[in-house]
């Protein structure tokens, strides 16, 4: 809030007001922040030693607000590649999904799929790209079910997307904090939204959704935890420091490929230069400047001096900047090379240990957290929405979810690794496949298909389970019953 003299200080130099309310909450950021004596930390007036029977007071504030983090998240590239290396490997072109029960069901899944925005754009696997992008942008993404009408789709089930800006923080009330409604247990009954954007309001109230009819996806990391954090907020200011210090760099070469120089002229008795020595007149109470043509020789008279600006290198800029962008890196959960490109000093298995690290960060949030807290959610609005409808018989129905495959780097290796362990037990193909992105029942159907209409035609290849000599001899056709 601005005070009096604040506003008496912006009148007058808003440049000065500005400043101050930087130094009040940068200030306000070290009170929260500052070590107390021996190990106790302070945060909000509580300590961490003590146990108040309140989580928040052992849990750190949020300092970044989500201006600050969608900025970075657009302007910063290295941040802006990161944020897409999670994206692609958390849900890639989608998490598909394969309903268990009859074919009408799957048929019914995959047109509802098509149609799932209730803005009408995207589809179910593009939504869960703008879902999980925003979860890990932002530290959290709204979920909300909607119904509407003249459906053609048999499910008018719909799903909107919304981020922490459309919650209803100036909702005020006991039981409401930051937008969220709470019971007496501390669960979420419901939530308030605004039904515009700030520019867009105007005198639009907010609507409150039943806790039911909104999935709230967050990784949780804490026990109590309420809200979600940015990938981005361990990592804010030193990326913004990696950014300063190249910017400095670029600055310092600029001004040497404008190869500056400044003039000294003699002076008279009465302090000012003699008549008749050449220059420019750039107006009163500016200084004179003179510029250098090609070929050209300058004698200068007597009495002056000239001097060319020489910024130095700044030394080890390069492995400081790198330094940094390792500790991104880790901070926000990726691999150097996927944060920078950079694979100038990685080898094969290096660059296959540091993968596989990361593949099993990937694994954990897509099992822990899109797919119990998200996608489940999603299947059972869908499964009791075609129930009521009339479209199912059940209520509910088993869902297979299988993730995009991982890229291999080297294939060869792999298949040969994946088919020993089949061999000796180890492995089954149903895995193997679900693994790979595939869904089973589906690719053996299509298989016993492809191999009929081959024998059919005639046509045998090196890879297909019988060669062509036994498919005319004992062997029975694909698909037979004997």
């Amino acid at each position: 809030m601005l005070t009096r003299l604040d506003r008496a200080i912006a009148s007058v130099s808003p440049r000065w007001a500005v400043r101050r309310a930087l130094d009040r909450v940068r200030l306000s950021q070290l009170e929260r922040t500052a070590p107390r004596s021996g190990r106790r930390y302070s945060d909000a007036g509580a300590n961490f030693d003590i146990n108040t029977g309140n989580p928040d007071d052992a849990r750190s504030r949020r300092l970044v607000n989500r201006e600050t983090v969608l900025r970075l998240a657009c302007e910063n590239p290295h941040g802006k590649k990161a944020l897409n290396a999670l994206v692609n490997n958390a849900v890639g072109w989608g998490i598909t999904g394969s309903p268990k029960g009859p074919k009408a069901l799957a048929a019914l899944w995959k047109e509802w799929t098509r149609v799932s925005d209730f803005r009408g754009r995207l589809d179910l696997f593009g939504q869960q790209e703008l879902a999980v992008r925003t979860m890990f942008r932002e530290g959290e993404v709204f979920i909300v079910r909607r119904f509407v009408k003249n459906d053609q789709s048999g499910v008018p089930l719909r799903l909107q997307l919304l981020d922490g800006g459309m919650l209803a923080t100036s909702k005020v009330g006991d039981d409401i904090e930051d937008g969220i409604e709470y019971d007496a247990d501390g669960n979420p009954v419901a939530y308030w939204f605004h039904q515009a954007r700030p520019d867009y309001r105007r005198n639009r109230p907010p609507v409150r959704f039943a806790a039911g009819d909104v999935i709230h996806l967050f990784i949780q990391e804490e026990v109590g935890q309420k809200r979600g954090r940015s990938v981005y907020e361990p990592v804010i200011k030193r990326l913004g420091d990696v950014d300063d210090a190249l910017d400095a760099d670029l600055v310092r070469r600029k001004i040497e490929s404008c190869f500056v120089g400044f003039r000294t002229l003699p002076v008279d008795e009465t302090g000012d230069p003699p008549i008749g020595i050449g220059r420019e007149d750039r107006g009163e109470g500016l200084a004179p400047s003179e510029y250098f043509e090609a070929g050209s020789i300058v004698t200068l008279p007597m009495g002056e001096d000239i001097k060319f600006g020489d910024p130095k290198p700044l030394g080890g800029l390069g492995d400081a900047v790198k330094i940094n962008l390792l500790a991104a890196a880790a901070g926000i959960g990726v691999t150097y090379e996927h944060m920078t490109g950079d694979l100038s000093n990685v080898n094969f298995s290096s660059y296959r240990a540091g993968a596989l690290e990361f593949d099993a960060t990937i694994e954990r949030i897509q099992w822990n957290t899109i797919i119990p807290v998200g996608l489940n959610r999603v299947w059972d609005w869908f499964c009791a929405a075609a129930y009521e409808f009339g479209r199912t018989s059940k209520r509910s129905y088993e869902m297979r979810w299988t993730p995009p495959p991982r890229k291999s780097i080297d294939r060869k290796g792999d298949a040969e690794a994946d088919i020993l362990e089949m061999q000796a037990g180890l492995e089954n193909r149903r895995n193997l496949l679900n693994s790979r992105g595939i869904e089973h029942d589906t690719f053996v159907e299509e298989t016993a298909a492809d191999l009929r209409v081959q024998q059919e035609k005639g046509l045998f290849f090196k890879g297909d389970p019988f060669t062509a000599a036994q498919a005319a001899g004992t062997t029975p056709d694909i698909g037979s019953t004997k």
